[in-house]
Order: structure tokens, then C-alpha cells, then sequence
């Protein structure tokens, strides 16, 4: 049975709610880097609401701000257990507010995205500034994982819309997959009537927290060159409509390829199966509209016609406004 996604109150928020729930699944697919993904939006455009909709799934690690230390500290005296021992996968770490991070000392914040470098990269490593308390951090050298993080449009994009400069310590944006997206004044209509009638409120329409099925341990999800030629040529646009916003800054786009064929998988390890079918690359093409920084304005609707190909104009983007055919997909829970 196709996987349904739980209905939220949140309005519009299902592209947004998809790429979360494949980042989390993620930290389940062998043998591929675990996907960082960051989620940018005006202040009120429900990102922290989704995200804490979230919390009680093991492997995520839910934080409103943190340091290395924290983190390291709270390993060591058992109040954050890792996920897989074999690698050793940590699982996500989840930060409602990436800009707290530079809230702290310049020496700190050094650290911390240090830290975080290693642990979405190659692992945790003594020869590093956040190796701290020597041999009882030795359990977790190599420790990998994932960050999945919120911050509002203040915190990311400067008044001329330019990312923040400390955004890119340590080659930051080649290790994440950016999602930015906006509120149309239609949808903001229905949400404002959505309020008036209580529709936010607790009910059995909605759900206040969603429990993914995940699996056990890590499963080797197997896919076919022509699904990842398909996924590569998604990745170096993207990593072109990066690098345009990004100037003089050039994205290459190899980890986002990887991040990508991640998702991927991970589109097929929800639906409960170890191989990629069409559908979950169309799901990635799909969810990749708000792969970039032009914060496209999310939909009242997803009609996601299950058969035939649909026309569409994609959004504008690095001043390159391209139409592409996608075969399109049910959206899981989509209204």
C-alpha cells in the first residue's frame, strides 16, 4: 500500500513536509552520504511548527540551539544514544534556529561548524578544535550524521538578498541541501480563515506529532544508472541556480548529487521497498522546485495526477526560465 503522509494544519506545507521526512529516512540508506537539509523562510511560515511535528522519531536529536560541547557532552554521559553502531550513525540533529549557532563566541562558533563539517562528512576526528575531553570521546571517532535546521529569511539573506557571509564557513552550502520557499497571499487568505474557524486547533483532522515507520537498520537501496544519470542532471542544475545567487561563490554540485541519490533512495525506503522506481525520481524532481534560493511561493493545492505527464512552467530561476515535463506523482496526503 502507497505510503500516505499525515495531514497537518499546517496549509501548503507538503513539498516542504516531503523533503523533511526524506531527510530524516535518510540516516537509513546504506552505502550514501546521510542528507543535510536546511529550511529558509519569512518568520510565521510554519518551519518550526513542522519540524517539531517531528521530534519523537528516534535518530533525531532536537536542539533550539547548541555548540560542539553541548553535543559532545551530552554523547558522553549517554543523553543522546546513536543510531546505528556499524558505522557509527549518530542520526539528525535538529535546530529550529540555525542562526543561534553564531550567537557565541567567535572561538566557539569556529568549533561548532567544525564539528558539524566532520559529522556530515568524513566523521568525528581527534586531530580537530572540538575534541574535547580526550579518551571519553574515543567511542565516537568516525561518528557520522546529519543537521536538519530552520532559520528565517532575517537570518540567512542580507538587505540585498545575499547570504550571510558566515553562512559559508567551511564550505558550508556544498554540504546541505537548501530548501526556501514563500506564502502567496491567496494561501495567507486561507490561513488567516483557517484561524477564524479554529481549524488550527488539535482535532482529529490533524496530527501533533508524526511517528515515521522507519526501519530497524540501514537498508541498501539498490538503483538503476539511469535513475542516477536522471538525479545528476537535476543535481548540476541546481548546483548552477545555486551558484548563480551565490556569485562569485561556484557550487560544483558532487555533494549535492549524492545528497540527491539519497533522497531517492530514501523516497523508495518509505514506500517500503530497497529499489528506485520512476516514481521517486519524479518525487525528487517534484520537491526540487524549492531546491534553491528564489523562495518559490508554495500551493494551496497538489493535485499530483498519478498517470500521464503534466506541462509546466518551472519558476524562474538564475534568470534562466526553463519548461520541463515531469510524469508526475500522487501526493501522499496532498489536498
Amino acid at each position: 500500500m502507497p505510503y500516505v503522509m499525515q495531514k497537518t494544519e499546517l496549509i501548503g506545507m507538503e513539498p516542504i513536509q516531503d523533503s523533511l521526512e526524506l531527510t530524516i529516512y535518510s540516516a537509513y540508506v546504506m552505502k550514501e552520504r546521510i542528507v543535510s537539509s536546511l529550511f529558509v523562510s519569512e518568520p510565521e511560515a510554519g518551519k518550526t511548527e513542522l519540524m517539531k511535528k517531528y521530534r519523537l522519531n528516534k535518530g533525531l536529536h532536537n536542539r533550539r540551539r547548541f555548540t560542539h560541547y553541548g553535543i559532545i557532552n551530552d554523547l558522553i554521559e549517554g543523553r543522546i544514544k546513536i543510531l546505528h553502531d556499524s558505522p557509527k550513525i549518530l542520526g539528525h540533529i535538529m535546530v529550529y534556529d540555525y542562526a543561534s549557532i553564531f550567537t557565541f563566541k567567535a572561538n566557539t562558533v569556529d568549533s561548532t561548524i567544525e564539528f558539524i563539517d566532520a559529522l556530515t562528512e568524513d566523521g568525528l576526528s581527534p586531530e580537530s578544535s572540538y575534541w574535547v575531553k580526550g579518551d571519553e570521546l574515543e567511542p565516537y571517532e568516525g561518528l557520522r550524521g546529519g543537521l536538519v535546521a530552520g532559520i528565517n529569511t532575517f537570518g540567512f539573506f542580507t538587505q540585498g538578498r545575499k547570504v550571510r557571509a558566515n553562512l559559508y564557513k567551511g564550505g558550508w552550502f556544498s554540504r546541505n541541501v537548501v530548501n526556501t520557499y514563500d506564502i502567496s497571499e491567496t494561501m495567507l487568505t486561507k490561513i488567516f480563515e483557517s484561524v477564524a474557524n479554529g481549524s488550527y486547533h488539535s482535532s482529529k483532522d490533524f496530527v501533533q506529532y508524526i511517528v515515521l515507520q522507519l526501519p530497524m537498520k540501514r537498508v541498501d537501496v539498490e538503483m538503476k544508472n539511469r535513475y542516477t544519470r536522471e538525479i545528476g542532471d537535476v543535481s548540476r542544475e541546481l548546483a548552477e541556480d545555486y551558484s548563480y545567487d551565490l556569485r562569485p561563490y561556484k557550487l560544483k554540485g558532487i555533494r549535492l548529487n549524492k545528497s540527491l541519490i539519497c533522497l531517492t533512495k530514501a523516497s523508495a525506503l518509505r514506500e517500503n521497498r530497497d529499489y528506485v522506481t520512476e516514481e521517486d525520481v519524479e518525487r525528487i524532481k517534484y520537491d526540487s522546485q524549492w531546491m534553491n534560493l528564489k523562495s518559490n511561493k508554495l500551493k494551496l493545492d497538489y493535485p499530483f495526477p498519478t498517470r500521464g505527464k503534466i506541462r509546466y512552467e518551472n519558476y524562474p530561476s538564475s534568470g534562466r526560465p526553463r519548461n520541463r515535463t515531469y510524469t508526475d506523482l500522487t501526493c501522499k496526503g496532498g489536498r
